[in-house]
């Protein structure tokens, strides 16, 4: 029996029945104490609109059905073997012709916002620490800062400090530094007092003999951000010598690709500690965002379908479903489950792919500092020549210092 349309079913019954006793279940005690876990003040659904309440469940059920897709893609042509920037990365991707559910892969996530529906809390720490973000920006009504976002720059700023930032486990987060403005760590909405809390920095990941260079923002060393908006200007790029260069479409855009396996790579590495190795990526321009996924253990690659970054009925506020999606991915190391038994068999082929390079990226990429020219060591010559002079000069320093002591 297709597990899919089972849990489809269950997950539809539960989200429709939350949907239609909402305003009910806000005043509602639930079942008795001796039946349900006790409710912390700031973590209960009373304190979130109805509204709102019935945003999340939808946006819920839409991340479990067809509607939020995630296709497995398989690499066939790349530069991945070759000393190239994220920006000039060429990679074609083939549709393996089979489509998965972007639920399915963050089941911890799904679960503890059902519950919060339900009037339950989870036991873990941390677990409540992840939902309080999310309730917290739910209580304001999801509701963003007005802006005028004149640049891509803008953008970056202004959704890295009032969605990715607030949502993660840690507000704290870097932005490639040549994003940096006149306006410095002041941040682009309209509340002049509004200050970023992150920063400006290094944000360069990879090895110059493979894929390579800076991405937008990184949230806390764990998640790449990048925003795809074609720049208009130019000014100048992520280097000195490259102007970013950028396609049109956020689908199997080749710079996101490389960054997403270049992180994964990166990620298995430096904390060989994660429950898996599903690691993703987002990026967004104008109104749309989605993920890219890779499992550097297994080699598996996924995309998610768009997802609107903006309410459809308030360009002042970001919809549920993004702040959803961005609160799962943000908070992946501890949210995500990993590739399902059914995902392992679609493989992308990148170990293939990367030829002859597939060592560097599982032991040499780097996280800053990449790109940078090393400083080399002197090495000291075995003969040195002293001329008249200094020989000289320091037999009178030894004269001066003899005469001191009588």
């Amino acid at each position: 029996m297709n597990w899919a349309v089972l849990l489809r079913g269950a997950l539809t019954c539960t989200v429709f029945t939350i949907a239609s006793n909402m305003a009910e279940r806000v005043h509602d005690h639930g079942p008795s104490t001796s039946k349900r876990r006790k409710i912390y003040s700031c973590l209960s659904p009373s304190l979130v609109s109805p509204v709102i309440l019935d945003d999340l469940s939808t946006a819920i059920f839409t991340l479990c059905s067809s509607k939020s897709m995630l296709l497995p893609y398989k690499v066939t042509s790349s530069n991945a073997a070759s000393p190239v920037s994220f920006s000039k990365a060429f990679c074609e991707l083939e549709n393996l012709d089979r489509g998965f559910i972007l639920g399915d892969v963050f089941r911890r996530g799904i679960n503890i916002a059902i519950d919060f529906l339900h009037g339950n809390i989870p036991e873990a720490k941390h677990e409540k620490i992840i939902l309080e973000k999310l309730v917290k920006i739910l209580k304001l009504g999801v509701e963003m800062v007005d802006a005028n976002v004149e640049s891509e720059t803008d953008m970056t700023t202004l959704l890295a400090n009032h969605l990715f930032g607030k949502l993660a486990i840690s507000p704290d987060f870097t932005i490639f530094k040549g994003c940096k403005s006149e306006r410095g760590k002041r941040c682009s909405c309209s509340d002049g007092n509004c200050v970023l809390t992150g920063d400006f920095g290094d944000t360069s990941i990879g090895n110059l003999k493979v894929w390579h260079g800076s991405v937008d923002v990184i949230i806390k060393n764990d998640l790449v951000i990048e925003n795809l908006e074609k720049e208009q200007d130019s000014p100048g790029g992520k280097s000195p010598v490259e102007v970013k260069l950028i396609s049109d479409n956020l689908s199997r855009n080749p710079q996101l690709v490389a960054e997403t396996i270049v992180f994964s790579f990166l990620q298995k590495r430096t904390h060989p500690e994660l429950p898996n190795f599903l690691i993703p990526c987002v990026g967004f321009k104008s109104s749309a965002m989605l993920l890219m996924l890779y499992d550097s253990e297994h080699d598996v690659f996924l995309e998610s379908s768009l997802i609107p970054l903006f309410s459809s009925t308030c360009k002042n506020m970001f919809s549920v479903e993004a702040v959803l999606v961005t609160w799962l991915a943000v908070n992946y190391r501890f949210l995500c489950t990993g590739l399902t038994e059914e995902m392992l068999p679609f493989k992308a082929c990148f170990f293939e792919e990367a030829k002859n390079r597939k060592s560097v990226y599982e032991n040499n990429l780097q996280m800053h500092n990449v790109g940078q020219t090393p400083i080399k060591e002197t090495t000291l010559p075995n003969e040195w020549e002293f001329s008249d002079f200094v020989m000289e000069s320091r037999k009178r320093i030894g004269q001066w210092k003899l005469k001191g002591k009588t």
